[in-house]
């Protein structure tokens, strides 16, 4: 239950007034537009944190959007630059996709989609502008357009789960 922050040499325990309790196997990324990480989701000692919580750098603050997705851990979120949206996708076997748009969770419902996923991950390609997902379940390439899901045939790395994927700007590379 504590918040940790990296200048690029050394990890500095930070001390917020208000924290969002411990978890695992959350969600979170990073708003470009809003300077703020978002963190949704996970498991604590004793159950399901269904709560949505953000960062700006100083302190943690919860939401309260009218619309919350369903429980879920092990899923994946990344910021859509071109949007200004927090995608987040699949987690505890589930195959929906929601959008955080900074005051309230957006169901989308695309007419095809990856099937439900657990420990899967996500990153924004900026310069194709599309969310890429990878992992779980026949480690397939899935690609979000902000409308819908369309999956890739390539090559890819073997199965994996629980890994972690980001975008290397510099290289224009997932």
């Amino acid at each position: 239950n504590d918040t940790w922050e990296w200048d690029g040499n050394t990890w500095t325990q930070l001390m917020p007034a208000v924290v969002p309790g411990s978890r695992y196997r959350h969600a979170m990324a990073y708003d470009v537009a809003r300077q703020r990480v978002v963190m949704h989701g996970g498991f604590y000692q004793f159950g399901w944190r269904l709560s949505t919580w953000e960062w700006d750098g100083t302190s943690w603050m919860m939401r309260s959007p009218a619309v919350t997705p369903p429980r879920r851990n092990e899923h994946a979120m990344a910021y859509d630059v071109a949007r200004r949206r927090v995608v987040m996708f699949g987690g505890s076997g589930l195959a929906d996709t929601w959008e955080w748009n900074g005051t309230n969770w957006i169901a989308r419902s695309p007419a095809s989609h990856p099937p439900p996923l657990s420990g899967h991950a996500m990153a924004y390609d900026v310069a194709r502008g599309q969310t890429v997902l990878f992992g779980d379940k026949g480690n397939e390439t899935w690609l979000w357009d902000g409308m819908s899901w369309s999956s890739l045939a390539a090559q890819h790395p073997s199965d994996r789960s629980r890994h972690a994927m980001v975008y290397h700007a510099a290289r224009q590379r997932t």
